[in-house]
């Protein structure tokens, strides 16, 4: 909080990421808050909202976007710049995409286990399936029954990844 009083913009992902930025909101009055995720469609599971939007390119090539749009209204004179660096960076990110389809595409398994639950958005973008999530909930360690269950789904099912 100290360090955004002298702040003019405030980028955020939005999308329930930041639960103390309604604090900042209230407590800086004149701060403008951009937040990146603005309209993404969210995916959903049991636990709610996942704002992990980043992890899919495309999703990250939207915030980019939005970055640029939100910072070219709120500072006009610099709009041209934000928007030659956001197309620059956006050119990487689809050649990345491009990339990691080249290589994920002809997979034969696409069956997927993960360490988080941020990559629901990863998978649906490379059309991988998640069969099973190692840590649910952030700076959780999962039980000895769920590390068993986690074991069983992937032999079960020949989980490479």
């Amino acid at each position: 909080m100290k360090k955004l009083e002298n702040a003019d913009v405030f980028i955020a992902n939005g999308a329930g990421m930041e639960s103390f930025l309604q604090d900042v909101i209230d407590n800086q009055k004149n701060l403008k808050v951009v937040e990146a995720a603005k309209g993404i469609e969210l995916l959903a599971d049991e636990h709610g909202e996942n704002p992990h939007v980043w992890v899919s390119v495309s999703n990250c090539m939207t915030q980019v976007q939005t970055i640029a749009d939100e910072l070219s209204k709120l500072d006009p004179e610099h709009a041209d710049a934000y928007q030659k660096n956001a197309k620059e960076y956006i050119a990487k990110l689809e050649d990345l995409k491009q990339d990691m389809h080249n290589q994920i595409d002809n997979l034969p398994h696409k069956d997927i286990v993960t360490f988080h639950e941020a990559f629901p958005y990863f998978a649906q973008e490379f059309n991988l399936n998640i069969v099973g999530v190692i840590e649910i909930e952030p700076d959780s360690e999962p039980s000895a029954k769920e590390i068993e269950n986690i074991i069983s789904t992937i032999k079960e099912h020949n989980i490479k990844a």
